[in-house]
């Protein structure tokens, strides 16, 4: 495992935003195909695996990993952590603190909506189709955030070296999809929505789903 780490260490450290796109898509090909085998032992249907759904996964991860790493650098530069193991703790709270709050009240609100919409349109359907996932899906969306990655990106930002974040931002997301499809079928009122979703399966606004209305 150490050499697995040093090898990929100096592949990113010689072409960083290549080996994130690539782990970040992997990451989300295996996020999604967990999350097809638990849908389909919720439902107790027979394992068919969309692999269209998982190429989309993927494309999106791939996309989306240089963004993130010049998100979390542009933080860096903004909210710079104390130079000195011997400065305050107060001093070190204060920053990672503002720099999730940054992260989830600017980056958040508009990733949530950019997966969406890209989504929407990498699946072939029209504009109308993705304003009514937007209407139905991002707030609850957005919610389920807030209850989980703050505290997730308190150790990334705080802890994890700049190169590791978007994997293990990646590698949370795979928990977290596991474990909200479990909690969903745990449920007697959760409803079986058609929507791939970056980080929840989320109950809707309204109770028709997307395919119903589009």
């Amino acid at each position: 495992m150490a050499s697995v780490l040093r090898i990929w260490t100096a592949m990113a450290e010689k072409q960083p935003i290549l080996t994130l796109a690539i782990t970040n898509g992997s990451l989300g090909g295996v996020g999604d195909l967990l999350a097809q085998a638990i849908e389909s032992h919720n439902t107790k249907k027979r394992f068919q695996w969309n692999a269209q759904r998982t190429l989309r996964f993927m494309a999106w991860g791939a996309l989306c990993a240089p963004i993130f790493h010049k998100w979390y650098l542009f933080l860096n530069r903004s909210f710079p952590l104390p130079p000195t193991a011997q400065q305050k703790k107060f001093s070190f709270v204060t920053t990672v603190s503002k720099r999730v709050a940054a992260d989830q009240f600017v980056y958040a609100p508009v990733g949530i909506a950019g997966f969406f919409v890209a989504m929407n349109f990498m699946e072939g359907k029209n504009w109308a189709s993705a304003k009514l996932r937007l209407r139905e899906y991002y707030w609850p969306t957005l919610l389920a955030n807030y209850m989980v990655w703050p505290a997730v990106q308190a150790i990334n930002f705080g802890f994890i070296p700049t190169i590791y974040r978007v994997p293990f931002s990646s590698v949370v997301s795979i928990f977290w999809n596991t474990f909200i499809s479990w909690a969903n079928s745990q449920s007697a009122n959760a409803v079986d929505v058609p929507l791939e979703t970056a980080h929840t399966h989320v109950e809707p606004l309204h109770p028709e789903t997307i395919d119903s209305k589009a």
